[in-house]
């Protein structure tokens, strides 16, 4: 297997976006299986805590590398919204019984700038996510996850999870029905083009192609462009 292949995605990929749905269970192993088919573990997970969903137990409190996490709402959300998790449990349920395929949320994975400074990784992060996401009347939650090595360079590259409804999430006529306008094309492409516009050139040049789903062409980094960041990178991947 080439080298750079076997990396973390967001040392492979700037920006990706990938569908949550039950189908996700079947394509997966490990403990990050369920997060391909659940909103909420996919929840416990950006933001490594335990629960429970319908397929079992939750646990990601073994992995350190959480640095920052929150929710993103629109202005007028309604109270209850702030529960920790209940956005997500409530979304689950209300696509249980679903067909396999259909989509129930966004994991978008966004590798942070080289050149940013650590305080300013939330601001930056929250900032997206109210400007490209929140705007259209999502629900977002987001987590940034990093992790130093010894040497001093990183073991996990700083990059940032978001997770993104596709469905409605408030309680009224339109609470589980997709949204076309957080699922359609034009959403993936503003998340594309906005986040790479934030990036330094050596990094906005290696994502030559935008993520997407069905039908997607994958991207295609010019490995020569980032190669030279991953020297004391893991084998093991962890996104």
């Amino acid at each position: 297997m080439n080298a750079m292949t076997n990396l973390p995605l967001h040392d492979r990929r700037p920006v990706s976006i990938r569908p949550i749905s039950a189908r996700g269970l079947i394509a997966m192993s490990g403990d990050r299986r369920a997060t391909h088919a659940g909103a909420y573990a996919n929840y416990l997970y950006i933001t490594r805590q335990r629960g429970h969903d319908a397929r079992g137990f939750l646990d990601y409190r073994h992995r350190d590398d959480l640095t920052a996490w929150g929710l993103e709402l629109s202005a007028n959300h309604p109270c209850w919204a702030e529960e920790p998790g209940r956005i997500w449990r409530e979304i689950d349920a209300a696509c249980e019984d679903g067909a396999v395929d259909a989509v129930r949320a966004w994991h978008i994975v966004l590798t942070l700038p080289d050149d940013l400074p650590e305080p300013e990784w939330v601001p930056l992060v929250r900032g997206f996510v109210r400007e490209t996401l929140v705007r259209r009347g999502p629900a977002v939650a987001w987590a940034i996850h990093a992790q130093r090595g010894v040497a001093g360079g990183w073991m996990i590259r700083p990059h940032a999870h978001l997770l993104m409804t596709t469905r409605g999430w408030k309680h009224n006529a339109r609470f589980g029905q997709n949204i076309s306008a957080w699922r359609g094309a034009a959403v993936r492409s503003a998340i594309h083009a906005d986040w790479i516009a934030l990036l330094p050139p050596v990094m906005r040049q290696a994502a030559t192609t935008p993520y997407r789903y069905g039908g997607y062409t994958p991207a295609h980094p010019d490995c020569s462009k980032i190669a030279h960041h991953f020297a004391g990178a893991r084998s093991e991947v962890s996104s």
